[in-house]
């Protein structure tokens, strides 16, 4: 019993000294604060963050003089898609992490393959969802737009 106590007491420390350390890291030089989180101090550390390449492609979409009647458009997209986002949302709530997995947990054991086949259809899904959104873009821009995309990508991956 005193065991027992001493090694909750051993784990609770324990996490409670990794969250206030990663609660607010310093920049001590390791990696640049996210442009994105400025106001609690988040870093990349080396690697290009999330925010990093939304804010790089928002750059190179700025270089191609969109007309109003594109921008519209386009906002209208990630509206729709936003909407769509919220909409699965809500299908799926329950399902995710731990709580999806007693599908493939039976007296038997694992369904390995069950779990792999989900994964993969959720991961399909997710890229044809990619896929339609950056084709509408690209519908959106005129052929002088689409060249000057192509370059600005060119560039960038230089």
């Amino acid at each position: 019993m005193k065991t027992l106590k001493v090694l909750t007491i051993v784990a609770i420390t324990g996490l409670v000294g990794a969250t206030a350390a990663n609660a607010c890291p310093s920049n001590n030089g390791n990696g640049m604060n996210c442009p994105m989180h400025e106001k609690c101090g988040k870093q990349n550390k080396g690697m290009m963050g999330k925010h990093d390449k939304r804010k790089e492609m928002k750059e190179i979409y700025q270089k191609l003089d969109l007309t109003a009647e594109q921008k519209s458009a386009m906002k209208a997209d990630r509206a729709s898609i936003r909407e769509y986002r919220k909409a699965q949302r809500g299908k799926m709530h329950g399902q995710h992490g731990m709580a999806g997995m007693n599908k493939f947990i039976s007296s038997d054991g694992f369904d390995k393959q069950g779990y792999i086949d989900m994964a993969t259809q959720r991961s399909q899904k997710r890229i044809e969802m990619r896929a339609t959104m950056f084709e509408k873009k690209i519908k959106t821009l005129t052929e002088e737009q689409r060249v000057k995309l192509m370059t600005l990508l060119e560039e960038k991956s230089k």
